[in-house]
């Protein structure tokens, strides 16, 4: 089984691009466009493994996405990690710990996942 990726960005050619990478590194991956887009379908039932998430983005916001999703106990355990532009960024005080600083290296973000998920083949 392999872990599943819900990536969570305004920014339709990063969302593509990381798609298509973490495929081809064999985890299953589902986007979203917004923050209320990805509650809705988290709210509908999915459980990715871990939420990649985008500070900024119009409609609702990377913070309120957090705020809502951790009033839920079942949201609130899945493991995220913000993805931000943001220069302050290691100041940053996210309930996950798990900030990656936009832009990033592939292989930064591979071992990001790998520290909140099991890496596919493992689970």
């Amino acid at each position: 089984m392999t872990a599943n990726i819900l990536v969570v960005d305004d920014d339709a050619d990063l969302r593509q691009t990381l798609q298509l990478l973490l495929n081809d590194s064999g985890y299953q991956v589902t986007v979203a466009a917004s923050g209320q887009a990805a509650l809705d379908q988290l709210t509908a039932g999915a459980r990715p493994d871990v939420i990649l998430l985008d500070l900024m983005m119009p409609d609702m916001n990377g913070w309120q996405f957090l705020e809502r999703a951790h009033a839920d106990a079942t949201l609130a355990a899945i493991p995220v990690v913000i993805m931000t532009a943001r220069k302050a960024a290691d100041s940053l005080k996210i309930p996950s710990g798990e900030v990656l600083r936009k832009p990033f290296a592939y292989g930064q973000l591979l071992s990001t996942i790998a520290r909140c998920a099991s890496p596919p083949g493992d689970l």
